[in-house]
């Protein structure tokens, strides 16, 4: 009999990880309380959030569209963007969290090669979301430092500081880079596609901060709905904060981690933790919701189209 490798012995564990933590939450909180707390949101709210978030996962299939074609890869936006959704389908529901990256890689690269070029196009168009959401988180607790304790507003501080940072360093380390290893060329095509038209940026950059900002909304809405009354600069430190800690790999796709964030950050601000957790509930069930329409997508065959389709 073959014995299970590495890499399915720690599939397993993020696994019981994550149901762990699930059954650790139900158990220590109110049940009552939590559906108490989930039966307060109207759901026209529900609708209304799920809606700004789809609108979300199409401006961002509009950005990796706009770095794909950067980098001379061909197609109209409706192709990538049903390989968008496929993407976000394997993305929730294969073990690993980059899952569909990597089936986007693979349908941007099968005709024209290119898997790294193609790469980097899904890596920079994730990073581009992870930088709008720090800075954005930045200027919040610059504003309003008062909206969680320390060490937080430090933390989203030094987060956009480090923003910027890579931001002006990276022509440079471009240069150094290819210098001292030719072969990290193909890495930087997307740069250098951008450095010759720096137009480029405005489209990326207003895509990126209104994505986030419809996607940190909806949160907010959904907070708002079940009677939690915060100031919704508020969720411009918190969900970055909660995004930052489902990348730590030791749970399946961020499952418990992701509402075990939200029940510690709002407990800050003296929500209770049942209420807190409905609001994680939530917003995986939005989250949920929209990738079933990448299933959807890829059941009719979507994943098949050509890019010049």
């Amino acid at each position: 009999m073959k014995r299970p490798g590495r890499r399915q012995i720690w599939r397993l564990v993020r696994i019981c990880i994550s149901a762990g933590l699930l059954l650790w939450l139900f158990s220590r909180f109110d049940l009552e309380g939590l559906k108490t707390s989930l039966g307060q949101l109207p759901l026209l709210v529900w609708i209304a959030a799920f809606l700004m978030m789809l609108a979300a996962q199409v401006l961002s299939s509009i950005r990796w569209w706009i770095l794909s074609n950067a980098c001379a890869f061909p197609g109209n936006w409706r192709t990538y963007l049903g390989f968008y959704f496929v993407g976000m389908f394997f993305n929730l529901f294969l073990p690993t969290g980059i899952g569909g990256d990597l089936f986007k890689i693979h349908f941007l690269s099968r005709e024209e090669g290119k898997r790294i070029v193609a790469a980097s196009t899904v890596v920079a168009d994730r990073l581009l979301g992870l930088a709008a959401m720090l800075l954005m988180g930045a200027v919040a607790v610059y504003l309003r430092p008062d909206l969680l304790p320390e060490p937080f507003p430090l933390m989203m501080l030094l987060g956009g500081g480090c923003v910027l940072t890579a931001v002006l360093t990276l022509p440079l380390l471009k240069r150094l880079l290819t210098r001292l290893w030719p072969g990290f060329t193909p890495y930087f095509e997307l740069v250098s596609a951008i450095r010759e038209r720096p137009g480029r940026l405005i489209p990326l950059s207003a895509l990126s901060f209104s994505l986030q900002g419809l996607g940190i909304g909806a949160v907010a809405l959904l907070g708002t709905g079940m009677g939690i009354n915060l100031p919704t600069a508020l969720y411009f430190v918190m969900v970055p904060l909660v995004a930052l800690s489902t990348l730590i790999p030791i749970s399946f796709n961020g499952i418990g981690v992701r509402e075990g964030a939200f029940v510690y950050l709002l407990g800050l601000k003296g929500i209770g933790a049942g209420t807190a957790l409905g609001l994680g509930l939530l917003f995986f069930s939005v989250q949920v919701s929209i990738s079933l329409i990448g299933g959807i997508c890829y059941a009719t065959g979507v994943h098949r189209r050509s890019l010049e389709a």
